[in-house]
């Protein structure tokens, strides 16, 4: 019987190189793949944040979270629309969108990390805690915006479109975002798309 004969460094190298290779034809198959399951997980996310609110909404007499009650700590703006509806959420992960590198809680505020926003012009009129609309009052429910995905940056619990424009929006799958609907539905939208006139509105934020 020979001797076992082991690789030579020529061979070793090839192997090496193929290796390299399928890596790099590899690898953007899976990044694409891994944002496609991150945007998923969100929409996700944002639909149960959705359901969480109709079921609020059928213990306050069909009335939206507000985005904050006020509280008597001191010190506080108030409670924010996150803690509200952890009774009905039971986990702060679903607050937490996976592609959003910096969730922030509202300065201010009582408050825990959150990826989503909610929209003033619903939970916030006038700019009054605790002042939010009926569900049955929006007349164009599946093209009104209720929840986004919002700018972790921006340490706030949501946006008013007149005061902020689409600056606390952030598109972070692609070059979009998801966007809850009052009328339950969520999808994935460009941003810029949901401040356009459509269907004779001025936007898809004003109810």
């Amino acid at each position: 019987m020979g001797e076992a004969r082991g690789f030579t460094l020529v061979e070793t190298l090839v192997v090496i190189a193929i290796i390299v290779l399928l890596a790099a034809m590899l690898f953007p198959v899976y990044e694409t793949v891994t944002k496609r399951a991150e945007r998923a997980v969100c929409l996700t996310n944002i639909r149960n944040i959705g359901l969480a609110t109709r079921i609020y909404a059928d213990d306050y007499d069909g009335r939206c979270v507000p985005a904050r009650i006020s509280t008597s700590y001191s010190g506080f703006y108030g409670t924010c629309w996150e803690l509200l509806l952890q009774p009905y959420l039971r986990s702060e992960l679903i607050l937490l969108c996976p592609s959003d590198s910096m969730p922030q809680p509202t300065a201010g505020s009582i408050s825990v990390k959150h990826s989503y926003g909610i929209n003033y012009d619903i939970a916030l009129i006038g700019g009054y805690n605790g002042n939010s609309a009926l569900l049955s009052e929006v007349d164009y429910p599946a093209e009104t915006i209720l929840f986004f995905e919002l700018r972790g940056a921006s340490r706030s619990m949501g946006t008013s479109f007149d005061a902020h424009g689409l600056s606390r929006v952030d598109a972070r799958h692609g070059e979009g975002a998801n966007f809850l609907f009052v009328g339950g539905n969520a999808k994935w939208e460009p941003p810029v798309s949901t401040a356009t006139p459509r269907g004779g509105r001025a936007n898809m934020w004003q109810p």
